[in-house]
C-alpha cells in the first residue's frame, strides 16, 4: 500500500525523469552517430530508433501527469 502524498511523489518524479530523458539520450546519441563511422543506412535506421524513444518517452511523460491529475483530484488516500 502507498499513501497518495507518497504516490503523488513517485508521479511527480517519474515526469521528472521522462523529462530529462529525452535530451540526456537522444540529442547526444544522435550527435555522435554523425561520426561514428556508421554507414549512411545504419545512421538513418538508429536515428529513427532513437526518435522513437523520444515518441515513447513523451507518451510515458503523459500517461505520468494524467495519472498525477487523478490522483491528486480523488479523495481516495491509500492505493
Amino acid at each position: 500500500m502507498i499513501t497518495k502524498q507518497e504516490l503523488i511523489a513517485r508521479l511527480k518524479d517519474d515526469i521528472r525523469v521522462e523529462e530529462a530523458a529525452i535530451g540526456l539520450y537522444t540529442r547526444p546519441l544522435k550527435d555522435t552517430l554523425q561520426v561514428s563511422g556508421l554507414s549512411d543506412d545504419q545512421r538513418t535506421r538508429l536515428a529513427s530508433l532513437l526518435d522513437r524513444l523520444a515518441e515513447d518517452s513523451k507518451t510515458h511523460e503523459r500517461v505520468f501527469t494524467e495519472l498525477l491529475e487523478r490522483v491528486s483530484g480523488s479523495d481516495r488516500d491509500v492505493y
